[in-house]
């Protein structure tokens, strides 16, 4: 997680729990724990990133869960090289 001190933005990066531990709460306390920290580092707002396929979307119910939902529509356009 990182907070942007001029744009006042956070941004939660990559992040998983190990399936061994899912529906535990695991997800919901790092959130809570992100979230936190970047609220008291200045943030005004948090964003995270995920993918859209169906294996992304137990990533998608923990992230509504933690009270994210899809502001900006976004598309990322990638190129094989």
């Amino acid at each position: 997680m990182k907070v942007d001190p001029e744009t006042h933005i956070g941004e939660i990066g990559l992040n998983a729990v190990h399936p061994a531990h899912a529906g535990h709460g695991v997800g919901t306390r790092l959130y809570e724990y992100a979230l936190g920290h970047m609220k008291r580092a200045g943030a005004r707002v948090a964003t995270v990133a995920t993918g859209g396929d169906a294996s992304h979307a137990a990533a998608r119910r923990a992230y509504e869960k933690a009270g994210f939902h899809a502001a900006i529509p976004s598309v990322w356009l990638c190129r094989l090289l």
